[in-house]
């Protein structure tokens, strides 16, 4: 019954996919972003959290608008699936390799997510890339940033880098630790939803035939870049209160770096 409930999933991926690939090439380019983004993008991808069996739990605000200017969600990063939930509840960009724009069929829907394309082989782009980064907050848009800077397996929170919180020193952002975490039906952490060390497809398949997924968003207080001296000492602070939270309902105790 499983196999069947996971391949019924499948296929609504598949059609949401499809929907908004062709939705990117109609719509997109004759619209404001600011609409695309409301009435596209965030239903869409409500839809494919719908899709995949999962229901939101989402604790604290920022304000009612989906759009929120010149702000920076720092988030751990745990799953595939972490960019299309943020998405659900704030309008957020985030960061993506310049090879991504070779994807014919997927181009438009990738630019229209507000994807801020880096060229890693480009030193030059990587010393940018911070520049580029605090350019769309400062016009208005927020940015989402993992500052673990890959994913972990779900049990703890991974050192931050404090590097990228650069962008924020920039454009004065607002910044906000927000924390994702997936949740069996019994409470327990869902490692299957992570992709350390498995293939993704692998990590996609093991999603779909979960069986009660929560995903619980905590988006905590917000602070100004402006309060802090330098770019490690935001880093440590967002550590602190994204690290906290994320353990405090796991057996095991934060990890210390």
């Amino acid at each position: 019954m499983r196999k069947l409930i996971s391949w019924y999933r499948f296929v609504m991926c598949i059609l949401l996919m499809c929907y908004i690939v062709g939705s990117s090439y109609l719509f997109y380019p004759f619209i404001p972003m600011s609409w695309w983004r409301r009435f596209f993008h965030k239903p869409w991808a409500r839809a494919m959290v719908w899709a995949i069996g999962a229901r939101f739990e989402v604790t604290g605000s920022i304000g009612d608008d989906y759009i929120q200017p010149n702000t920076m969600f720092v988030q751990n990063h745990v799953s595939w699936l972490d960019t299309l939930v943020m998405s659900s509840v704030y309008c957020t960009n985030y960061v993506g390799k310049v090879e991504m724009l070779r994807w014919a069929l997927l181009r438009n829907i990738i630019k229209s997510g507000g994807t801020v394309f880096i060229d890693r082989k480009n030193k030059r782009d990587l010393v940018m890339a911070n520049k580029k980064i605090a350019k769309v907050m400062q016009d208005g848009w927020a940015m989402g940033l993992f500052p673990e800077g890959t994913t972990s397996d779900g049990m703890t929170i991974l050192p931050f880098h404090a590097s990228i919180f650069e962008s924020a020193m920039i454009a004065k952002s607002r910044v906000v630790p927000v924390v994702l975490r997936y949740r069996n039906a019994d409470g327990s952490p869902s490692t299957e939803v992570t992709f350390s060390k498995k293939k993704w497809m692998e990590s996609v398949w093991s999603t779909l035939r979960l069986k009660g997924l929560v995903v619980k968003i905590d988006i905590l207080e917000p602070v100004n870049a402006t309060d802090f001296p330098n770019r490690e000492a935001l880093s440590q602070y967002m550590y602190e209160k994204i690290s906290t939270l994320y353990h405090s309902d796991l057996d095991s105790e934060p990890a210390v770096y």
